[in-house]
């Protein structure tokens, strides 16, 4: 039998529990955004667009088509939850006075 009581899972901070819902909604609208940008075109044909010598696997071609997704969405949501969390706090003062 163990001798030490379970005490329930430990609590992250506010900082951290944001860089994690970060990181996890820009993952989800990276793979949304790569399923939708790859049903319509082909990474085998993209490659060639920018350059005729650049040969691209399609498999590094949606590697990094997901990855720049995701570096897009990322710093979409690292800026939208920087704004939501800076943003001027309202006083109950504020809030009562009528307008």
């Amino acid at each position: 039998m163990v001798g030490e009581e379970y005490r329930g899972t430990k609590q992250w901070s506010r900082n951290k529990q944001a860089v994690f819902t970060v990181l996890w909604i820009s993952f989800l609208c990276a793979a949304v955004g790569t399923m939708v940008f790859f049903a319509l075109f082909d990474p085998a044909d993209i490659g060639g667009a920018f350059d005729e010598d650049l040969t691209l696997d399609r498999d590094a071609g949606y590697a990094a088509g997901f990855f720049f997704f995701w570096i897009f969405s990322l710093a979409c949501s690292a800026i939208t939850a920087f704004l939501v969390r800076t943003a001027p706090r309202r006083d109950a003062a504020h809030r009562d006075s009528p307008d």
